[in-house]
């Protein structure tokens, strides 16, 4: 928020404590709106008198008429992480000013799969000109339309002569569409047998100064069939979205699909994959932090694109993770609005409390500013996790990507 902003609503007493921790959603966040209520936030069907407006859809229209108290959920560039071309194609430039400039960093290739963005020639040309002269199962490759989400159009695949004819003139070309290929893991730690990915739930709270906060628990889901290369069609062995396993013919209803991070922490002590009982806490949390990290840092400068003048932004993210059998992390997506529902045991331990102090640490954000005070001490802030805390703008590059 601009300094005259602040100044006007300081100045101005009737700005600012008539509008007492209101919180409006649109009418499609139920469960953000059942959240609330039990966590006793004040609910308001008025957008004019709300602090923070949680919006499902349509929220860019929302971002111009912004109130200077005002906080919504979304920054206008998102995309720039949360589209899984722009997303690669960011991290590559990223990766190029940190490997001079920060060379003792993690590097992007020992947490992102090799990615190609097919919507970019140049890319798309580098993809085809790397593969064996003879395709093989030892080369699989996933392809994931860009704006997609719940597991939609996603193909394992080793076989390139169906993509190599997709691409091969402009017009038979994808429309629209961010899509890339990434190297398929074909080593992923397997959980009885079962392919998993952990999500994990991450906070942007502000860009100036840069604040960024990683929730302690996540989720564990996993596939319906054992693992097995080949057959890589059957999403029951490949997918591990809850989504498209449930949608699938052969599904079986009485199959697990979700473990805790307690169930997780005992499977691999029991089964001699690490010698620590709380393993996600002590190491997995922290190397997860460390790549998002990475991933807000290179978004940071793009972020600020179409940022609002008046009002302030935020967003609540869901990262993919998948282990590889030797327990090496890799982020394979970013999600915006990630799955709030919490219809079962699993994730009702994580979403209300997760999404209660996210607001809250949002809402106490907001009187910090509007009071002059620092934001780098919350009281609101009990189960997220410090992953930056910046007091300054950050000497990244301002990454202004159109593409």
């Amino acid at each position: 928020m601009p300094s005259q902003e602040l100044d006007n609503i300081r100045d101005n007493p009737d700005v600012g404590t008539q509008h007492s921790d209101y919180v409006f959603c649109d009418k499609s966040s139920t469960n953000f709106k059942r959240i609330l209520k039990e966590y006793q936030f004040e609910l308001t069907v008025e957008k004019s008198e709300a602090q923070l407006l949680w919006l499902r859809k349509s929220f860019k229209r929302h971002l111009k008429k912004l109130l200077p108290h005002q906080l919504i959920n979304h920054f206008p560039n998102q995309s720039i992480m949360i589209n899984k071309g722009r997303l690669g194609n960011n991290l590559r430039q990223f990766e190029a000013w940190v490997r001079v400039e920060r060379p003792q960093s993690i590097s992007l290739n020992e947490f992102y799969p090799e990615t190609f963005c097919l919507y970019k020639e140049e890319d798309r040309e580098r993809f085809f000109s790397q593969l064996p002269d003879i395709d093989s199962e030892d080369n699989l490759w996933i392809y994931k339309p860009g704006n997609s989400s719940s597991g939609r159009g996603i193909e394992v695949f080793w076989r390139t002569d169906a993509l190599r004819h997709r691409y091969a003139s402009p017009e038979k070309r994808p429309k629209g569409d961010y899509e890339i290929v990434q190297r398929y893991i074909q080593n992923p730690l397997l959980l009885n047998g079962r392919k998993s990915e952990i999500r994990v739930y991450w906070l942007i709270a502000s860009l100036d100064p840069l604040l960024v906060f990683l929730f302690d628990e996540g989720t564990v889901r996993l596939t319906t069939l054992p693992f097995q290369l080949g057959d890589y069609d059957n999403q029951l062995i490949h997918i591990t979205n809850v989504y498209q396993q449930k949608r699938h013919p052969n599904y079986d209803p009485n199959a697990v699909l979700k473990w805790s991070f307690t169930d997780l922490d005992r499977y691999l002590y029991d089964n001699g994959h690490v010698d620590e009982t709380n393993y996600t806490a002590t190491t997995l949390m922290p190397q997860i932090a460390e790549r998002l990290t990475y991933i807000a840092r290179a978004s940071h400068g793009a972020l600020q694109i179409g940022y609002p003048r008046v009002g302030e932004c935020f967003g609540l993210y869901g990262a993919d993770i998948i282990l590889d059998s030797d327990l090496n992390v890799f982020v394979t997506e970013i999600q915006k609005g990630p799955g709030l529902s919490y219809d079962d045991a699993i994730k009702r331990r994580v979403i209300p409390p997760m999404m209660s102090e996210a607001i809250a640490i949002m809402l106490e954000i907001r009187r910090r500013r509007l009071q002059g005070l620092p934001l780098q001490q919350l009281n609101s802030r009990k189960r997220f996790q410090w992953m930056i805390k910046d007091t300054e703008s950050p000497t990244e590059p301002a990454q202004q990507l159109a593409q």
